[in-house]
């Protein structure tokens, strides 16, 4: 009877040591495989590898010493910014109206938001005049001087 209470026990306690072996091995291949996704340096690739393979304690310093983002997050965040940064993607310029905020094309002599008017046409010529403008400076037409006002006001 005691004989196989002892088998047990060492049945049960290679079958823990077992699995305490097994899991340290995937912490450290965890800490290798996450510090190659967070940076292109060998040394920091190595010094964690080291780290991991500290029997369960390296796994939890690495996780606190480990950069916050992988490559591919920082690359996301890279093209996020440039996109924000560049102008409109179909080429065409766009400004702020000066009355709503709202972005509408450089060329809009009226916002169709809020309907204040920035510009006019020239009767001579057909292009854009500012409205403090009394003489079309493109084809030399008097058009006489507005203010800047809302449309339809």
């Amino acid at each position: 009877m005691i004989a196989d209470t002892a088998s047990i026990l060492l049945v049960g306690l290679v079958a823990v040591v077992i699995y305490l072996t097994v899991l340290w091995a995937a912490l450290a291949f965890y800490v290798w495989r996450d510090a190659r996704r967070r940076s292109t340096s060998q040394t920091f690739v190595a010094f964690a590898t080291l780290l991991g393979l500290f029997p369960y304690l390296g796994a939890l310093v690495y996780l606190v010493l480990r950069p916050p983002r992988t490559l591919e997050e920082d690359r996301a965040l890279a093209l996020e910014e440039q996109a924000l940064l560049e102008p409109s993607f179909d080429g065409i310029l766009t400004r702020p109206c000066p009355t709503c905020g709202r972005e509408i094309e450089q060329e809009f002599i009226i916002c169709p938001y809020c309907r204040t008017q920035f510009a006019r046409r020239c009767t001579n010529c057909d292009r854009s005049l500012r409205l403090g403008w009394s003489v079309c400076p493109y084809c030399a037409t008097d058009v006489g001087a507005h203010s800047l006002t809302r449309a339809g006001h």
